[in-house]
This record gives C-alpha cells, structure tokens and sequence, in this order.
C-alpha cells in the first residue's frame, strides 16, 4: 500500500522495505540516486532528497520505492504506476523518455543505477 508524510521534507513509499526483503532471502537490487545529481535539483538547491527502487534481480519486478525529499508524495506515482502497468517492472521506468530539467528525472536515474 503507497504511503506518504507530508513532513519537510516528503517522505513516501510503495512495496517493500530492504529489511523485509533480506527477511525473506529475495535476490534484490538497489538503484538509489540524489536529487542534487540532477539539474532540477540543482535548481531547487534540494541537497539531501533521494530516490531508492528495490528490484528483484532475476526478473527486473519492482519490489519497492522509497523516496524522501521535495513532492515525493507526486514522485512516487510513476512508481506506483510502474508497478500496476504492464509487465510491473524497471523497464516500465527505464524505457520511458522524461523531460529535462525536470524532478521526476532522479526517479528514472534511480531505476537505471538498479540494473
């Protein structure tokens, strides 16, 4: 179940936690990546946001998202979305073209660094 905190910064998430996954014994992969690291959030000086996509190794499935940092609360629907559409994995992400400069660019930077 997709959750966010309307803290500051956001916090949001969908799927599992890395925790839950070492309990289960899942083959996973982590893409993380930092909004500094992309123009946008550059532009918005936004210095400790990151996005973190946990993807089971063997078949690319997104097993979880977990975001933190400015509109994570919107951020984490291309994930949600990702998840419910089509084959429910990275590729859902990865193969989609995104504007730059724009913030939902760290969600796709994320997915890439997982594969």
């Amino acid at each position: 179940m997709p959750h966010a905190i309307f803290t500051n910064p956001q916090i949001a998430s969908v799927g599992y936690t890395e925790q839950e996954l070492k309990d289960k014994k899942i083959n996973y992969a982590v893409g993380k990546y930092n909004y500094i690291d992309t123009g946008m959030g550059q532009a918005i000086e936004e210095k400790e946001g990151f996005v973190k996509i946990l993807v089971e190794k063997s078949t690319g499935k997104i097993l979880g998202c977990h975001i933190i940092g400015h509109e994570a609360s919107t951020l984490i629907h291309e994930v949600i979305i990702a998840i419910k559409s089509g084959s429910g994995t990275i590729d859902n992400i990865t193969n989609s073209v995104h504007i730059h400069p724009s913030l939902s660019e760290v969600v796709q930077r994320a997915a890439n660094s997982s594969i």
